[in-house]
């Protein structure tokens, strides 16, 4: 079970007062001291929990093994990056996990892998934004993503089978895209409205937010 771990954020800020600073664990951590990284990921590991099932919730419900592969990575990306850097550690452990975790998930989603990988230290090299960056934004789209997969997965095969085609209809070349799927012109156009629609109104249903991508639209 994925707990909020803002609901016990004073329970956890008593407990790293009374403990080895995020500093010294890091520190420790560079330098051998695997007890370190069990300290680390007793502080922080339902906070990167949290955060990619915030962003990824219906996965994480369909297939479970999809959380537990996204928080591997991102502590091992974790460990990756700070070993690579040990002279420029993070400023704040808790703004830098959630960092890595929301790259990993986008670095997944953008791939439209199923697979668990297997991973280790040497393998995971995570892209790191700037510690000041606000996330709000990033999450927003990931959330946004994720529900655009899952209402394409979806639509009917008939509207489905518009996606073989989908740069021709982006640019605007319908009667390429049009011969190309065996359509008249106007059914392809038409389609592609109801393909519209019924994304907007599904990505809209499952994120309350409305739903307007840039390159999407009709031909209007």
């Amino acid at each position: 079970m994925v707990v909020d771990p803002t609901e016990s954020t004073g329970a956890k800020n008593d407990r790293a007062a009374t403990g080895p600073s995020d500093e010294f664990l890091v520190s420790s951590l560079i330098g051998g001291d695997s007890a370190a990284l069990s300290k680390l990921l007793d502080r922080y590991d339902r906070l990167v929990r949290f955060t990619l099932f915030r962003s990824s919730k219906e996965r994480c419900l369909q297939d479970p093994q999809w959380l537990e592969s996204l928080a591997s990575a991102t502590w091992a990306g974790f460990v990756r990056s700070i070993r690579r850097a040990p002279d420029r550690p993070p400023r704040s452990v808790r703004a830098y996990l959630v960092q890595i975790a929301r790259n990993q998930l986008a670095s997944r989603l953008r791939s439209g892998s199923r697979e668990l990988d297997t991973l280790s230290l040497d393998d995971v090299e995570p892209t790191i934004p700037a510690v000041g960056e606000e996330p709000v934004e990033l999450l927003s789209r990931l959330e946004t993503l994720e529900a655009l997969r899952n209402c394409v997965a979806g639509l009917g095969s008939d509207h489905l089978a518009l996606t073989a085609e989908l740069p021709a209809i982006l640019d605007r070349r319908w009667r390429d895209a049009a011969e190309a799927l065996g359509l008249a012109e106007s059914t392809l156009r038409s389609r592609w409205k109801v393909v519209l629609e019924r994304l907007r109104s599904c990505v809209e249903g499952k994120t309350g937010r409305a739903f307007a991508p840039r390159g999407l639209d009709d031909d209007s």
